[in-house]
């Protein structure tokens, strides 16, 4: 019996079942290429962020172009990257709780792995679970340059809460991380201007830890909104660009001048009235956290609105012609909230289909 693939491997996109998330093959090349020349005579190096595109086969070929490793949200996405042969990971988040830490530090015996801390509290746990294990952890303080989430604030309570780790004879402290990748800012200079602000305060945190003669290897940041400003910015050894490799409308709306990678395709399951159309791509198939997408293949239609398994198009001239069966492109406002909702890629180049790839560590899980 053939497989999902072996069954589709050759087929036009327009053969097949919707919704589906399609990628572009091309364009991802084009998108990891582009970003990793930016980065390849900086000081800076290149961790992409992994939970957009979600798929071994990315991050293999960002390595390839020249990335140090990975990053990760959370533990479930670091042990599937591990698990599929990645083996250096930034987790860029605190991992808290007893289970959680057992398995991170269970990770930490396979692969190379750095993870964020922004407690004492809870660096002691990760501590006493290495002890058990006979192991060491690398960890980053999570520092906030202004995204109010996470992280110690910049400056003397990093120092004071450093100074407390090096206690921990089971933690090795690596560095720092900031990020700043959130501002999304349509002014160009404003943008500038407070991305730069955030990363000085993350680079004078470093340098302050220095003074106190602490080593600091790393100081990592950013994101593929601010890859331009953080990766140029002196101080600054590491960046975690993650959604400009399979792109989306916020990014492109906010000046990311990469190719858009990943679509979703739908039919058109109804015409009932001539200025309507409605397909089966709906709240289940498409993010609206950024707002609502956009068809790319046709002119005159606009996305209304989407139900749980309904998309509502609203049509005008030339599009009005538009019937029952005929397929649509639709690109998403946000990528790194659509792509969790496929357990597949179907994989296009020159719109026919070259691979079905599995979307790993998709939903909420841990």
């Amino acid at each position: 019996m053939k497989t999902v693939a072996e069954n589709l491997i050759g087929r036009h996109k327009s053969e097949l079942m919707t919704p589906c998330l399609l990628l572009d093959i091309e364009a991802v090349d084009k998108n990891i290429n582009k970003m990793a020349a930016f980065f390849s005579s900086l000081e800076c190096k290149l961790r992409p962020h992994a939970k957009s595109h979600k798929l071994p086969l990315i991050a293999q070929k960002q390595i390839e172009a020249g990335a140090i490793g990975i990053t990760c949200a959370k533990l479930q996405d670091a042990e599937a990257f591990i698990n599929a042969g990645i083996d250096n990971v930034l987790i860029a988040n605190e991992i808290v709780g007893s289970e959680k830490i057992r398995k991170l530090i269970d990770l930490s015996g396979r692969a190379n792995i750095i993870v964020c801390v922004d407690s004492f509290d809870n660096t002691c746990e990760l501590s006493l679970a290495a002890e058990e294990k006979g192991q060491k952890l690398d960890i980053l303080i999570e520092v906030d340059t202004g995204l109010n989430r996470c992280g110690v604030a910049p400056g003397k309570p990093v120092l004071n809460l450093l100074q407390k780790i090096m206690e921990l004879n089971r933690i090795n402290f690596r560095g720092l991380m900031g990020y700043e990748g959130g501002l999304f800012i349509m002014a160009e200079d404003e943008k500038i201007k407070v991305c730069r602000q955030r990363n000085r305060a993350l680079v004078k945190t470093k340098e302050l830890l220095q003074d106190k003669g602490f080593t600091v290897e790393i100081v990592s940041a950013g994101g593929a909104n601010t890859y331009n400003i953080t990766g140029l910015c002196p101080g600054i050894t590491e960046i975690q660009p993650g959604s400009y490799v399979t792109m989306d409308d916020w990014n492109k709306k906010y000046g990311l001048d990469f190719e858009q990678a990943i679509t979703i395709l739908t039919t058109v399951i109804s015409r009932p009235v001539e200025d309507r159309a409605v397909t089966d791509a709906g709240l289940k198939a498409i993010s609206t956290d950024h707002g609502l997408p956009r068809i790319i293949n046709r002119k005159g239609i606009t996305v209304q609105a989407l139900n749980e398994e309904h998309g509502k198009l609203t049509l005008s001239g030339q599009a009005c012609e538009l019937a029952a069966g005929d397929k649509l492109e639709i690109a998403p406002t946000h990528g790194c909230t659509t792509i969790p909702l496929y357990d597949k890629y179907i994989a296009i180049k020159d719109s026919h289909v070259v691979d079905v790839l599995d979307i790993i560590s998709r939903g909420a899980v841990y």
